[in-house]
Formats: C-alpha cells, structure tokens, sequence
C-alpha cells in the first residue's frame, strides 16, 4: 500500500522503490517501527517485560540506524526539537530516580519505558516523511489492528467455551486488561474514520477503514470500560475541532457510529452471560458487528463515489456544517430540558455521582458495567496524591506505587500503579518530571497541530489521524494507566512523532545523516549501547527466569544457576531470587527458600509478599521470634491483607502458620491479578 491515497478523479501514482526512498529514506525504518508496535500489541499488550524488552532493543537499533544512515533532510519544527530533548531530559530524570525509590527493580522498568517512548517519538519525528507516505503508514497501522480485532472477534466467538477471554464480563484478549483492549482498539478507530472520511483515498479503501472502525468500536465497547465511555464526547469533539475537512469528518463519525448503534443490544447482552449462554450470545454479537460492518461499508462506498464524482463547494459545505452546529445545539438544549423535566436539577445526581465514585468498589454483576461508577480509583488518587505532597520537588521515584498504595489502602485491591497519568507524573517523578513532560507533550501537540494547518490533503489527514490517537491515549489515560502498558504507550508515542514530524521544516535539506563525523558516530554508538545495556540487562534477566520456571522440574540445579545469573544481570529487582525462593519452596527446601526470601528483602525491604512468606517459614520451622517480628512487619506493610492478619494471628495465638494454605489463599484471592 504504498499509495494509500490519491488525488480525487486521478488514477494512482506509482513511485518505484529506489525514487520512493530517495524521497523518503526514514519509510522504511518507521515501517519496521510500527511493526514492532504491532506485534507488542499482539502480544498482551507488552505488559510483561519479556514481551516489551526484545521490542524495545529492536527500535533503539532502528533509530541508532536512523542516526547514522539517514539523511538529516531539512530542519525540522522547533516543536518537535523542544519535544525530543523534553522527552529525552524525562527519560534521564527518571533513571535518576531510581537512587532515591524503595522499589529500585520496578524504577528501572519505569525508567526504560520511558526511554523508549523517547526513541519511538524522535525516531518517527525528527526525519522528514512525505504527506502520502505518513498516511499510508498510520493507514496500515490501524487497518492491521483492525485486522487484530476481527481475528479475536471470530476466535471468541467460535471457541466453544469462550469465558477465559473475559474477566467480569469484559473482554480481556489480547491484552488481559479490558480497558487495555478498550484503549487499542480506540488508538486505531480515530485514524480509520479520518482516513475513511478523506476524498483523496479511494472509494474501496474507505469503505475498508469505515468497516474497520465499526468493528474497533464495537470491540471497544465489549471492554465495558467506563474511562472509554467517558473519554468519547471529549475525544470527539478534540478530534473533529482538529481534523481538516470538519464537516466530512463529522459526517463520517455519525455514519461509523450509527453502525455501532447497530450492534450495541447485542454487545451489550455479553456482559452477564457465562459458559454456554455466553457462547451462544458472542455468535449473535459477531453476527451483528460484521453485519452492521458491513452495512456502513456499503454506504461509505456509494458516499465516496458520488463525493469523487462531485465536488462539494466550499460555502456549501460552510453551510452543512453550520446546520449540524445547529442541530447539535439544539439537541443539546432539548435533551437538557428533558433532563430537567424527568430528573429535576442536575445537581442531586451529580452529588449522588460523585459519592458513589468515592465510596463505591467496582461493581460486581447486573446487565451492565457502564451505569454504575463506583470504583477504587479514588482511593489510588487519594494515595498518588500523598506521595506528591510528601515529595513534591522529585517524588516517590518512576513506578513507586504499589508499596506506597498497600500500606495507606483503604480498599483490598493491590494496584501497581495510580491510574492516572497526571497523578503517575507528579507522585513518582515530581513537579521537576511534571514540568519536562508536559513541555514534551505541549511542545509536540503544538507541531502537530502546525503540520494540519501548514500541510494539504494526505499530509493534514495524516497529521489529524496521529494526533486523534494520541489524543484519545491522553485523555483516557488520565483516569487509567495506559503509560505502564507499552502497547498503548509505543502506538501513541509513534503516531505523535508521525504527525508531529510532518511540521513544515525550514533550511536546505541536508543530505548527510544526522550523526556524521567520527566524534558524532562515537556518540551516537556510545549512547545506544548504554541505553541497549539498560534494555538489554533486564531482558535477558526476565528470559532467565522464565526459563528457570519451565526446568526447574527436571532440572533444578541449571534452574538455580539461571536465577543467580538473572539476580546478576538485574541486582536491583527481587524477582530473581523471588522465584527462586518459590522453587525451593515447591522442592521442598524451606532453608534454601529462606535464604533466598532473606536476598529479596536486601533488593526491597518493604515487600509484604516476601515478609509473609519468610514469616511464615521462620515460624513453622521453629524460629518463632523472630517469625513473628516479620509476619507483624508484614502485616504493618498491608494492613487491609486478611490473608497476612490470619496468619499473624495465629502466630500470636501459638498455632501454626501453614506455608501451603497462605499460598493457596493468595492464588485463590487472585494476587497476581494485572492492575
């Protein structure tokens, strides 16, 4: 797809490959980038650092290859300077704040992901890409996540039993998040209804983007994602103030959307169903969702043939849109009348809204998710909150939550992270980490919305279809933690630098690469193999210990070596010697696991997990002094823990305290749960 759009009523140019990277040399490259993307967000999302390492060491080498190979081209936006060194100034600042967090292995992961959104962003932004070739790239993108969403959607819908895909009645595949899942399939849905609402791009092509968008939709909202619903009218209206051509942008919203509407009885039916009745339900909702895709297809298609075959004037078009202002106010006004009629002043429900969200857990069973707000979330504000107040200069240090939430929680949940990238910013990486991130953010919006303006057909929708993702990342991501999860965090960060980079550049165009010279070249190979390192140490660590958990059966003694290498290659995590701790325990060595639970606190003194399991190892082997100081430490670290309270309680009442049953009772509770 080399030429995804073309100039209406003309036949499609084709550029052969030499002129096409002559003109074009970073293609490539960001292709190869993209793909990367994909395929982490094939993967689970990349929640796992086993999964979003390899990725991340294959992107440092293509833009280490960017630097020394590709043309320079001409200067490119300030923005997008300022918003390179920015994001690169974040990514230092977060591996300096690794020295002063208590969770030192997860600050390295935190520091990581953030260096790689660094080299993601400047490596799509700081080359000059045509306008053709950045929509065919994001066009692409989306249709092959598109082309993700119907493959899930057949294969749950096939799968005899298809309850292992959901948690709670949400999907949860590929990424076992459902507001993960809600999040990727709406990174793509934004530019596929741009690009489908564009008259440049063919009549069959857009009927493509239109199909896929329905189905991104409604796969969305088969995540029952209540941060996705609230996000959309925001999102919306962002997207269609930014978008070239307003008024066919709306216009094709309206007609992906009433596909959705289509299809919503049945989605929305999933949500209570389980085993065979869930099966049966899925059948009818993949039915609906291809139908009504197919249906929006069909009149993107005929639409865009008249609309190639007519042009619309331009004061026409002032009219139409106005008309739909028009409209849209009044709906406004008359769905606020008949609020005020039914319901009285808003005021009551508002308040009743408000106390719900503060004092409500998440909600469990009824026919939907999306009427009620009750949440914990709060309460992981509430503790975000207070790591920033009580470090507001530097904070608590990148990814520094979990620990921090377990001792002051008034919920039993066991939350990794704050949900929430305003609250994430400022309690872990402090007003200094604030400051640079929203520099970066203002600085590379602010390029984008210079490449629509300054940019005309395939470049402005190119440039609008990258900001609408992002934009949507942003404002989801404010009451979720879409930036831990690198899926969502890589595609964002990618579409950004794409339409960013296409800011109008001013100078001669350079044609040597941005690193030449041979102190240049020793820069650039220096820096990418410190920040390869950084990747590197943590990724062969975690294909360490996976390894160790699949031989330790057969082979226990190679196992251990394994693990001891991994706790070398990463000597700020516990994991390595976590894990091996519990093959000993699964061997039937207690001392060994002792000694090993023993070398994970020297990595994190304020594990609860690991006081509870020493505690409880000491005790029941005859150390009960000293087992019941760590159990009542173990309590203190997770007080809100009734598994930890049992335990502590029978300690101080003399009986035993059974190693197997604490752990079937964490398995039971569900400890490993991803939040």
């Amino acid at each position: 797809m080399l030429n995804l759009v073309q100039e209406a009523g003309q036949p499609p140019r084709v550029s052969s490959p030499p002129r096409l990277l002559a003109v074009n040399p970073i293609v490539p490259l960001a292709a190869l980038g993209l793909a990367a993307v994909f395929v982490v967000s094939a993967s689970g999302g990349g929640y796992f650092a086993g999964d979003w390492y390899p990725a991340a060491l294959y992107v440092l080498v293509l833009a280490a290859m960017a630097l020394m190979w590709v043309p320079a081209g001409r200067r490119p936006d300030r923005g997008v300077v300022l918003a390179c060194l920015a994001l690169a100034a974040y990514a230092a600042w977060s591996y300096l704040s690794i020295a002063w967090a208590d969770q030192q292995g997860d600050a390295w992961d935190g520091a990581n992901r953030a260096a790689l959104y660094a080299v993601l962003f400047t490596t799509f932004a700081l080359w000059p890409m045509r306008g053709r070739s950045a929509a065919a790239l994001i066009g692409v993108f989306a249709l092959a996540v598109a082309g993700l969403a119907v493959v899930e959607l057949v294969k749950i819908a096939w799968t005899a039993n298809p309850t292992h895909y959901f948690i709670d009645g949400r999907l949860a595949t590929p990424i076992a998040y459902p507001s993960g899942n809600a999040a990727m399939w709406s990174t793509a849905f934004w530019p596929c209804v741009l690009l489908g609402s564009r008259r440049e791009c063919p009549p069959e092509l857009r009927s493509v983007f239109i199909a896929g968008a329905v189905v991104l939709g409604s796969m969305a909202l088969l995540g029952q994602s209540r941060g996705w619903l609230f996000a959309l009218p925001l999102v919306a209206a962002l997207f269609i103030a930014l978008s070239p051509g307003r008024v066919r942008t709306a216009l094709t919203l309206l007609l992906v959307v009433g596909g959705i509407a289509v299809a919503v009885p049945a989605v929305l039916n999933v949500y209570d169903k389980r085993g065979a009745a869930l099966a049966t339900a899925l059948d009818d909702t993949a039915n609906w969702i291809f139908g009504a895709a197919v249906g929006a297809a069909a009149i993107a298609a005929l639409a865009a043939v008249l609309d190639r075959r007519r042009r619309v004037r331009r004061i026409t078009a002032r009219r139409v849109g106005a008309g739909m202002l028009a409209a849209a106010a009044i709906a406004l006004v008359a769905g606020a009348g008949v609020y005020m009629v039914e319901r009285g002043s808003p005021g009551r429900d508002i308040s009743h809204a408000w106390k719900q969200f503060r004092t409500k857990g998440n909600p469990e069973g009824g026919t939907s998710r999306l009427d009620r707000l009750g949440s914990n979330r709060y309460d992981f504000w509430r503790v975000a909150w207070d790591g920033f107040t009580g470090a507001p200069l530097n904070g608590i240090g990148t990814d520094n939550f979990r620990e921090a939430y377990l001792r002051a929680a008034r919920s039993t949940e066991q939350p990794r992270y704050p949900h929430s990238l305003e609250l994430r910013t400022l309690s872990q990486t402090g007003l200094v980490g604030a400051a640079l991130l929203v520099t970066a953010f203002a600085a590379a919006l602010g390029a984008a919305r210079r490449a629509i303006r300054g940019r005309a057909g395939p470049g402005a929708a190119a440039a609008a279809a990258g900001l609408g993702a992002f934009i949507y990342w942003l404002v989801h991501g404010s009451a979720d933690w879409f930036w831990e999860l690198p899926a969502l965090g890589t595609a964002a960060f990618a579409l950004l630098g794409i339409a960013a980079g296409l800011a109008p550049r001013g100078g001669l165009r350079a044609r040597r690469p941005v690193a030449t010279g041979r102190r240049a070249v020793a820069a650039a190979v220096a820096g990418t193999l410190l920040v390869g390192a950084s990747f590197g140490a943590p990724a062969l660590a975690e294909r360490l210990v996976n390894r160790a958990t699949a031989i330790y059966p057969h082979d226990a003694r190679t196992a251990f070596d394994d693990l001891d290498s991994a706790a070398s290659l990463n000597p700020l995590s516990p994991r390595p010697k976590v894990i091996a701790a519990r093959i000993a325990l699964a061997l039937h060595r207690p001392l060994a696991a002792e000694r090993y639970f023993r070398q994970a606190l020297e990595r994190e003194p304020n594990e609860p997990y690991v006081h509870l399991e020493l505690g409880a190892i000491l005790y029941d082997g005859g150390q009960r002094p000293e087992g019941l100081r760590v159990l009542e430490r173990a309590a203190a670290l997770e007080p809100r823990s009734p598994i930890t309270a049992h335990a502590l309680r029978l300690a101080r009442s003399g009986r035993r305290v059974d190693l197997g049953a604490i752990n079937a009772a964490l398995l039971a509770r569900g400890r490993e749960i991803i939040r």
